[in-house]
C-alpha cells in the first residue's frame, strides 16, 4: 500500500483558494488485496448493512418513548397553522419538518410505523447519497472507511428510526454538501448550474433543518472564498443569489415559526444545555472544555461516547485537518470546519448547544465521517517512521466497522425497545384501549370530556406518552370516530378514563364536581385503578403515574362503586 504523506505538496496549479486539485484522492492508496473489483463488493457490502440495520430497527416498531410522544403529540390535534405557534411540551422543531410530519400522519395515519417513516427516508437516503459524496472525494480505503464509519454508527441508525428531526438534519447536511462538492470539483463551464441549484434548495434546507443554517453558511463562505480570485461576474451572480436565499429564508422561517418557539422555550433550554455551552467567563476551564468536548459524544463516529470515550476518532479527524493545512487545501479545510465553528459562535451565544449530545450535532456527521477516513487512512497505512503498516490494520478496522452494524442489529432484535416503561406503557395500551371498548363505550377525560383537566398536561411527564398510544391502539380514536354518549345502558355501559401522574397536582376540585354532575344521570358501577412507575433509563425510580377507570351504567343516580386497592397513593394507587 502507497499513500502519499501529509507533507507532500501539492500538485502545481493549486494557488490560494482557487484550487484546482480538491478533494482527497492525494491519499493513493494501492494494496494488493484490495482490488477495485474487491473494493466494489466490500464497499456494497457495508451499505447493505447499514441498510440492514436502519430498516430492521423500523421494522421492529420499538414502541414510542417519552422523547418522540412530547413531538408527536402536536400531531393530534393540529392543524398546519397552528403548528406556527409554540409546541406543547417544550418542544422545538423546523416548520418543513412538522409539516411534513403532520402530512404523513394526515395520509397514512397515526402510528409508530408512519411517525418515524419520514425520519427513516432520510437516514436510507444520507446513507446513500454520502456514498456517493464520499466517493467524489476519496477512493479506495478511505471511500470504505468513510461510508462505514457512517453506515455503522449507532447514533445515524438510531435517529433514523425516531420521530425526531435530527435524522433530516443529516440528510439536509449531506444534501447541501453534495452540490457544494459539485460545485467545486466540476470544470468551471459546467459546475455553476450547481451553486444555483444550491440557491434553490437552500431554502428548502433550512425550514427542515434548524443546523442547516450553520452547513449552508459554512458553505457560503467557501463559496465567496472560491470566487475571490477570478471575480467571475456570472459565479458572483450565483454566489449573491445564495447568499440572499439562505439569509432570506433563514428570516422568514423564523418570523413564521421559530421566533414563537424561542419565545416560549429560549429561556428553558438555556437552562437544559447550560452545561454544554463553552465557559467563556473561565479560560483555563474553557481548554478543558474543548478537549474534553472534541473527545467525547461530539466525535462518536463509528464508536465513542462521553469522557474521552471518542479520541481515537478525534486522533484521526486531527491528522486529517494537519494533513489539508500542510497541503494548503485551504478550501476543503474551511468547508469541513466552518459549520463547526458557526455553531460555537451559537453556542457562545447560547443560541444552540455545541456537543454535549451527538443529536444536536449528528449534521456534522459527514464532515466527521470523511475527515476519520483521510486521517484513519494516514495513520493505518503508515508509522511515525514512516515505513509502511501492511494491510493486517486496515482489514481489522474494515471488520470492526462489519461488526457494528451487525451488532446493532443482535441487540434490536434482543431488546426490540428503548426502555422497559415505554414498553410496558405500550403493551398495556394494546389490551386496554382495545378491551375496554368491547363491550362498552370507551371515553377520556382529558380529551372527550371537553374540560380542561388537565392545565397543566404538557407538564406532565407521562401525559404525552400516555395520549399517543391512546391514538394509536384505541380503535375509535385511530378510525377518527367520535365519543357516543347516548348508547349507555345497563348491558353496556359508559367507561370513562382519568390519567393521573404523581409530579403535578390533578385539579381535583373540577374532576369531583363532573363526577357528581355524572352520577345524577348515571349509576357509578364499578371502578379500577392501574399503575405504573416511571425511572429514569430503567433504573431511578422517579414517581408513578394512574390510570383510572370509572364505568357509568344507565340507572337511578346510586353509587355502587367496586374498586381494588392497588398499594397507596405514594406507591402506586389509592383506594376509592
Amino acid at each position: 500500500m502507497t499513500v502519499a504523506s501529509a507533507n507532500d505538496k501539492p500538485t502545481a496549479g493549486a494557488a490560494g483558494w482557487r484550487e484546482t486539485h480538491f478533494g482527497l484522492d492525494w491519499l493513493q492508496t494501492t494494496p494488493q488485496w484490495l482490488s477495485p473489483a474487491r473494493a466494489t463488493r466490500l464497499l456494497w457490502a457495508l451499505i447493505l448493512l447499514g441498510l440492514a440495520a436502519r430498516l430492521v430497527r423500523y421494522l421492529l416498531r420499538f414502541p414510542l418513548w417519552p422523547d418522540e410522544a412530547y413531538l408527536a403529540t402536536n400531531f393530534l390535534d393540529r392543524e398546519y397553522l397552528g403548528l406556527l405557534q409554540g409546541l406543547d411540551n417544550h418542544q422545538v422543531a423546523p416548520l418543513l419538518f412538522l409539516w411534513t410530519q403532520l402530512t404523513v400522519v394526515k395520509l397514512l395515519g397515526f402510528s409508530e410505523y408512519t411517525l418515524r417513516l419520514f425520519p427513516l427516508l432520510c437516514g436510507v437516503g444520507s446513507l446513500l447519497l454520502f456514498a456517493d459524496l464520499a466517493r467524489r472525494l476519496v477512493k479506495g480505503l478511505p471511500l470504505l472507511l468513510a461510508v462505514g464509519c457512517f453506515a455503522s454508527t449507532y447514533a445515524l441508525i438510531r435517529y433514523s428510526c425516531e420521530a425526531k428531526p435530527y435524522s433530516s438534519d443529516v440528510l439536509v447536511a449531506v444534501g447541501l454538501l453534495w452540490l457544494t462538492i459539485r460545485f467545486l470539483t466540476e470544470t468551471p463551464h459546467t459546475n455553476r448550474r450547481w451553486l444555483w441549484l444550491l440557491a434553490v434548495v437552500v431554502p428548502i434546507a433550512v425550514g427542515l433543518s434548524y443546523p442547516a443554517v450553520f452547513v449552508a453558511g459554512g458553505i457560503a463562505i467557501a463559496v465567496v472564498l472560491r470566487s475571490l480570485p477570478e471575480g467571475d461576474r456570472r459565479d458572483w451572480a450565483a454566489c449573491t443569489v445564495y447568499c440572499v436565499a439562505l439569509v432570506g429564508s433563514f428570516g422568514l422561517f423564523y418570523v413564521l415559526s421559530t421566533a414563537n418557539q424561542v419565545a416560549a422555550e429560549l429561556e428553558s433550554m438555556r437552562q437544559y444545555w447550560r452545561h454544554i455551552f463553552p465557559p467563556l467567563e473561565q479560560p483555563l476551564r474553557l481548554l478543558g472544555w474543548m478537549v474534553v468536548t472534541h473527545t467525547s459524544e461530539l466525535l462518536a463516529y463509528p464508536l465513542g461516547g462521553a469522557r474521552g470515550a471518542s479520541i481515537l476518532t478525534a486522533l484521526c479527524c486531527l491528522a486529517a485537518v494537519i494533513a489539508l493545512f500542510r497541503r494548503r487545501q485551504h478550501l476543503l479545510l474551511v468547508l469541513c470546519l466552518a459549520p463547526a465553528a458557526l455553531n460555537f459562535v451559537a453556542a457562545c451565544l447560547q443560541r444552540y448547544p455545541y456537543a454535549g449530545e451527538i443529536r444536536f450535532s449528528l449534521y456534522l456527521a459527514p464532515i466527521i465521517c470523511l475527515l476519520f477516513a483521510a486521517g484513519a487512512a494516514i495513520l493505518l497505512s503508515v508509522d511515525e517512521r514512516g515505513r509502511n503498516r501492511g494491510p493486517v490494520p486496515a482489514m481489522v478496522v474494515i471488520v470492526l466497522l462489519a461488526i457494528i452494524p451487525v451488532a446493532s442489529l443482535a441487540r434490536d432484535f434482543v431488546r426490540p425497545y428503548k426502555t422497559l416503561d415505554a414498553l410496558r406503557e405500550r403493551d398495556f395500551a394494546r389490551w386496554f384501549w382495545f378491551t375496554k371498548a368491547y363491550d362498552a363505550d370507551l371515553i377520556c377525560l382529558e380529551t372527550d370530556v371537553g374540560r380542561d383537566f388537565f392545565a397543566a398536561r404538557s407538564r406532565s411527564p407521562g401525559m404525552a406518552l400516555y395520549l399517543c398510544n391512546m391514538r394509536i391502539y384505541s380503535p375509535r380514536r385511530a378510525a377518527g370516530d367520535p365519543p357516543l354518549w347516548d348508547g349507555t345502558s345497563s348491558d353496556r355501559p359508559l367507561r370513562c378514563v382519568r390519567f393521573r401522574s404523581s409530579p403535578l397536582p390533578y385539579p381535583e376540585d373540577a374532576f369531583q364536581q363532573w363526577l357528581e354532575e355524572m352520577q345524577t344521570r348515571y349509576q357509578l358501577a364499578a371502578y379500577e385503578l392501574h399503575a405504573f412507575p416511571m425511572h429514569h433509563k430503567d433504573r431511578e425510580l422517579l414517581g408513578y403515574q394512574w390510570l383510572e377507570l370509572y364505568e357509568f351504567r344507565a340507572g337511578k343516580a346510586q353509587t355502587h362503586l367496586s374498586a381494588r386497592s392497588i398499594g397507596d397513593d405514594n406507591h402506586g394507587g389509592q383506594h376509592r
